[in-house]
């Protein structure tokens, strides 16, 4: 597989990272052969470090860079070991993402001065196409936030959690980048923090991390904005239910009463019992709807109702 030297600087591009040629770049280290070992079931994101030996300093392990929300198992790994000497990684599929181009990437490693600055300019591309696809997840936030306004129901709920699953994605693909920087700071020293292509992508990571909480936090707005309505909605069809109950009450108990089967019940024989009963059960109605009202049991439920009946008029 292909081998780049530049000025100061050289990137080993290797098919997998089992093979012989790969191997024979990484030093004899049982950790490392652990993880070439474990690296076909790589589920989630490995980093080792080596710093005992002065001047021999190395980083390395594998890193997540793309996840299908949709599929679990649809995902690209990046493999790789660093040191002071050289950059050796599996080879990257350019071809399936357009945000990586290889021949930019190239350039930029002209100009490079460390093996550090390879790894940075290969990461700062990885977070440049990660920020590309939240651009569009940005799009689809903003239209759910409108959908909310205008149509409020379980559809857009579940709409809400998809996005929520996305964005915790993101949030975990992100905090492997920023692992890496970390620990290429912890391993080599400050003197990376010099580095043009080092500032370069940590500015990328930190801007992504950042949009990643803003959204977090527009996304937790939006649930509890929903349950907020949702609670709302609900305190008012109980609260609905139980006042037409209690207005109903009069009707169900006078009917209960003058609905038995007595011999004895000296209101059949009235001339006008059945005004009078009809008298009494509109009276104790009225009378329980006005005691419901002065109590302001009842004022909420009405409002709601006037509101949209002038709304309908107006329209």
């Amino acid at each position: 597989m292909p081998q780049y030297l530049f000025e100061n600087a050289i990137w080993q591009e290797e098919g997998d990272i089992e093979d012989k040629d790969f191997l024979k770049f990484l030093p004899n280290n049982k950790k490392m052969h652990s993880w070439i070992k474990d690296s076909r079931d790589i589920t989630v994101n490995i980093l080792h470090t080596e710093t005992s030996e002065s001047g021999n300093e190395a980083i390395w392990g594998s890193l997540i860079y793309r996840q299908n929300p949709k599929k679990k198992d649809d995902l690209e790994v990046f493999h790789f070991y660093l040191s002071k000497d050289i950059l050796v990684t599996n080879e990257l599929d350019f071809e399936t993402d357009e945000d990586l181009d290889k021949d930019s990437v190239l350039r930029q490693m002209k100009e490079t001065e460390s093996t550090t600055e390879l790894m940075m300019i290969l990461l700062g591309d990885m977070i440049s196409s990660i920020l590309h696809k939240i651009d569009v997840f940005e799009e689809q936030l903003r239209n759910l936030l409108w959908e909310i306004r205008e149509r409020n129901d379980k559809k857009t709920l579940d709409k809400i959690e998809v996005v929520r699953h996305e964005i915790l994605l993101w949030q975990n693909l992100v905090m492997g980048f920023l692992e890496i920087r970390m620990a290429i700071f912890e391993t080599f020293g400050k003197d990376v923090e010099k580095e043009k292509e080092y500032i370069r992508t940590s500015a990328r990571i930190d801007r992504c991390i950042m949009l990643i909480r803003s959204y977090k936090d527009e996304i937790n707005n939006m649930v509890d904005m929903e349950n907020v309505v949702a609670n709302y909605r609900g305190n008012e069809i109980m609260k609905t239910l139980t006042v037409l109950t209690t207005l109903f009450t009069p009707v169900m108990a006078f009917g209960a009463l003058w609905g038995m089967n007595f011999e004895k019940m000296p209101e059949l024989s009235w001339t006008y019992g059945y005004l009078g009963s009809l008298i009494v059960i509109v009276a104790s109605t009225v009378f329980l709807y006005f005691y419901l009202k002065n109590r302001g049991w009842t004022g909420d439920i009405l409002k709601t109702a006037l509101s949209k009946s002038s709304k309908l008029k107006k329209q």
